[in-house]
């Protein structure tokens, strides 16, 4: 049942996603540094700022995911060691 439910909402997700995309084909530019600009359809332009987001968010997680591991990893070596003082197995 969670598979259905979780495939539904992909689902849905992806078809909001095509509808945005199909109106969203007008060009826009990107200027660049010293007036240089590129032409690219609106659609691309907002795909990239997606994917950075979710990169630089992805990033975020993955810092303060091993942050946390090293202070697990930390904690289980001072237990043992206090179970070895006390002799606990």
């Amino acid at each position: 049942m969670k598979k259905i439910l979780y495939y539904s909402i992909i689902g849905a997700i992806f078809m909001v996603a095509l509808v945005f995309s199909m109106l969203n084909l007008d060009v826009a530019n990107i200027y660049f540094y010293k007036g240089q600009s590129i032409e690219l359809p609106l659609v691309f332009i907002l795909t990239f700022e997606f994917l950075a987001g979710a990169l630089i968010g992805c990033s975020v997680g993955i810092g303060r995911h091993l942050k946390l591991k090293s202070n697990y990893v930390q904690l289980e070596r001072e237990l043992q060691a206090a179970q070895d003082k006390l002799d606990i197995k």
